[in-house]
């Protein structure tokens, strides 16, 4: 710390301020230690009042290393950080499949027979699908009510046994396959009969005996 006294008598850190900050206090900025890397970044911006800084200390009294707060804006974080975050939040697991072939292939269907979005069709992915009326589910049936928002049940695909199950997920209603309870993971098989809510759906696979992805290859017909 380098003490240096104002021509008003004021006791400051020549080291942090390039000017007294009692007596300019319209000139404030809040300096944040870059993580890991030992720099410091200056960032234009306050917390409040000019005298009182986080949780109502004042800047000498803030207590925290290596963040001055000198503003009376709202507080800026440094550069980059909510992008970082956003980064680390946005990033999702890759499904096997997705990742050995690139894209997220096609395995087979959900078409509705019956209810309010009746004739619609749904892909399904090499992976554990979601369904349910929200459109970050991997099956959206948003025209059921009766259906639960996200997780009303999922239906997922084994690329190692290439076989599909049911799975009831978050739904406080039934679940039947073929006109039976879902009560826990249930194989499923072609044309079987899925019904929840309003809606029933029959099962289309692309992958099975006949086919699968493994299999495939440029110069063979699998079926």
């Amino acid at each position: 710390m380098a003490a240096t006294e104002c021509g008003h008598g004021h006791i400051y850190d020549s080291d942090l301020y390039a000017s007294c900050p009692y007596c300019n206090s319209a000139q404030q900025v809040i300096t944040f230690p870059e993580a890991g890397d030992g720099r410091t970044e200056t960032v234009s911006g306050g917390y409040g009042s000019s005298s009182q800084g986080f949780g109502g200390f004042s800047a000498s009294e803030s207590g925290f290393p290596g963040v001055s707060v000198l503003d009376d804006t709202v507080t800026q974080p440094p550069k980059g950080y909510h992008s970082r975050r956003r980064a680390d939040e946005d990033q999702k697991t890759v499904g096997d499949m997705q990742q050995k072939m690139g894209l997220d292939p096609v395995v087979g269907w959900l078409v509705c027979i019956d209810g309010p979005e009746k004739g619609k069709d749904y892909r399904l992915f090499g992976r554990i699908n979601s369904i349910g009326r929200s459109e970050r589910m991997d099956v959206c049936i948003s025209k059921d009510p009766s259906i639960s928002k996200e997780n009303h049940a999922r239906l997922g695909y084994d690329p190692k046994y290439n076989r599909f199950r049911l799975i009831p997920a978050d739904s406080q209603n039934n679940i039947y396959l073929n006109g039976e309870t879902v009560d826990l993971p249930t194989p499923i098989h072609a044309f079987d009969i899925i019904e929840f809510g309003s809606t029933k759906l029959i099962f289309v696979p692309l992958c099975g005996d006949r086919f699968s992805w493994d299999m495939a290859a440029p110069d063979r017909n699998p079926l």
